[in-house]
């Protein structure tokens, strides 16, 4: 990273201490990603046994010269991690420490203004890993703690917590956590400590709150969550939130070297012990290696699960719609499928709750992107235009092991008034039930980039809008119940091709497709693809379309989930 670049990203102080705060809110965010209130998000339930269970006399720790202070060296691999999440499988679930939580509670959002890790005690902040890693609070929505350990060749030590890691006022509820417990709830990775001024540059990676975690692209902002699992997820017997309970880091020597992290996760229904390579050039991008023990019999098993917002975009919707043009963190699911099919699905805030599988054996990759970059779509300092897109690839494990299976790549998409909490929810799903006693080993690596990787930009042609109007021709009657869908698309394909070259197929799972029309945007390099919709049930329709010259298809495969509702102003 240059010198330039770590400049644009500094703040101001009183900026520092806001953005800070938001940092933490969005993964509150993320928590309520299946429309659950922030009470229960808050308290999502997850368990480890302490990492000093059952440990002999513990001698005095020793201030450490980052200013941390650390216990006891104890043996440690993730060979022993693994063993460890799947003893805890076949145990009783416990629930996670909570420390004094009616003081907690009142960390709001002035409260938690107030309360800054000194950067002097930040791990690595002066010697080690060129990547620094501060920690955060507990609050109003992290009351649990998370122990974190850092790992010396093959042995590790837990972080004490101690209240002065933290300033903050005399009377801040933090300084009630008591003695011998933690006031630690997530971490932060923090730009290299070899260029500019880290303390006033925002984190690459933040890790904060149940199994959600973060990261930034090269235009600097945090935008989508990812996760460690996804348990339940829109279904009627409610969604499990289980914790990473514990951390423990491996020093990053230099500039591109991955910060490895390894994690302990515990919920009601499952355990597991994850292996994290970080990396950051810029982009970010994550090799996850995830060991998974089913303790409790689970309907629906996330993996490599995504977490986004979606309000409203250009096209129509039921909902209530702000001033601003466009609020989304994305705007596409993309779904590169086994056969070599690229699939795009723009996501909707439908009129109720919405569930999309594709289903598939051995996908390549899927994500949630946001392809609309233009800021004159948003025209406010949110900065919607710069949030990250995340791909995940699905990797090998090992030459005698095999791949991801069959099961799905599922969407959820949840109503939404506003832009305040997660709606939109993607990942992988196992064919089946995730049975009691059941053991899963899956790897892959996250992409947090601007475009998505992989895409054969030369061959396909990418659809970048959905607009809508009404149904017929200009200057003739409208017809009944029919909504005209107006599809925009990209490609250097173009340049050497004419609109009237291309056919466009497009199938409907009910009511009638007519009136296609493939021509230009005015004024643009993009190509249009327009058809009528008659549709009149308040069922949802599966749309499905191709563009082809000559026979051969020239784009990606658009899919599209119609609600009725969403379009009724546009329908005579």
């Amino acid at each position: 990273m240059s010198s330039s670049e770590s400049s644009s990203s500094t703040l101001s102080s009183s900026e520092f201490t806001r953005r800070s705060f938001l940092f933490t809110l969005a993964n509150l965010a993320a928590l309520t990603a299946a429309g659950f209130s922030t009470a229960e998000a808050a308290d999502a339930p997850a368990s480890a046994p302490p990492a000093n269970a059952g440990a002999g006399a513990t001698p005095e720790p020793k201030p450490a010269p980052s200013g941390l202070t650390f216990g006891p060296s104890k043996p440690f691999s993730f060979k022993s991690l693994i063993a460890r999440a799947e003893e805890m499988a076949k145990a009783p679930y416990q629930g996670p420490p909570s420390p004094v939580p009616d003081a907690i509670a009142q960390i709001d959002y002035d409260a938690a203004g107030k309360i800054n890790f000194n950067p002097e005690d930040a791990l690595w902040g002066k010697t080690g890993s060129v990547y620094p890693i501060t920690f955060r609070p507990l609050g109003k929505y992290f009351k649990q703690s998370v122990a974190m350990h850092v790992v010396e060749g093959e042995r590790a030590r837990e972080i004490e917590y101690r209240p002065d890691y933290f300033t903050m006022p005399a009377d801040s509820p933090l300084r009630q956590v008591p003695v011998g417990q933690s006031g630690i709830a997530g971490f932060w990775v923090q730009r290299s400590r070899r260029v500019g001024d880290w303390h006033a540059s925002e984190p690459w990676a933040t890790f904060q709150g149940a199994s959600y975690f973060r990261a930034i692209s090269r235009q600097g902002q945090v935008g989508m969550s990812a996760r460690g699992i996804a348990v339940n997820t829109g279904m009627p017997q409610g969604e499990e939130f289980p914790d990473f309970r514990a951390f423990w880091f491996e020093p990053s020597l230099n500039e591109g070297d991955p910060v490895v992290v390894y994690a302990l996760l515990d919920g009601p229904s499952i355990s597991g012990a994850y292996r994290f390579e970080l990396r950051f050039d810029g982009d970010t991008e994550m090799v996850i290696d995830a060991h998974l023990f089913i303790r409790k019999t689970i309907d629906q098993l996330g993996i490599a699960p995504l977490t986004s917002m979606f309000w409203y975009s250009e096209t129509p919707n039921s909902h209530l719609r702000g001033w601003r043009p466009e609020v989304h963190d994305s705007d596409t699911l993309a779904v590169w499928r086994s056969d070599n099919t690229h699939l795009v699905r723009p996501l909707a805030n439908p009129p109720a709750l919405a569930y999309s599988a594709f289903i598939d054996t051995a996908p390549r990759g899927f994500g949630l992107l946001q392809r609309d970059r233009n800021p004159s779509h948003y025209l406010d300092g949110v900065g919607y235009e710069k949030r990250p897109s995340v791909w995940v690839e699905p990797l090998s494990i090992g030459k005698d092991k095999a791949d991801w299976g069959s099961g799905s790549v599922t969407l959820i998409e949840i109503p939404t008034n506003d832009e305040t909490f997660d709606n939109i929810v993607a990942f992988w799903q196992p064919k089946g039930p995730a049975l009691a006693g059941n053991s899963y080993q899956f790897k892959y690596r996250l992409y947090w980039t601007e475009h998505e990787p992989f895409f054969p930009h030369g061959a396909l042609a990418q659809a970048v809008a959905l607009r809508a109007g009404p149904g017929g021709n200009f200057g003739g009657s409208r017809p009944a119940n029919t909504v005209k869908l107006v599809i925009e698309w990209e490609s250097p394909l173009f340049q050497q091709h004419q609109p009237k070259e291309a056919d466009f197929s497009v199938t409907s799972s009910a009511g009638k497709v007519d009136n296609i029309v493939v021509d230009w945007v005015a004024g643009t390099p993009r190509w249009r693809t327009e058809f009528d919709l008659f549709v009149d049930v308040d069922t949802p329709v599966e749309l499905n379309g191709v563009l082809r010259i000559q026979g051969e298809a020239v784009s990606e495969t658009w899919l599209y989930q119609f609600h009725r509702q969403s379009f009724a102003g546009f329908m005579a």
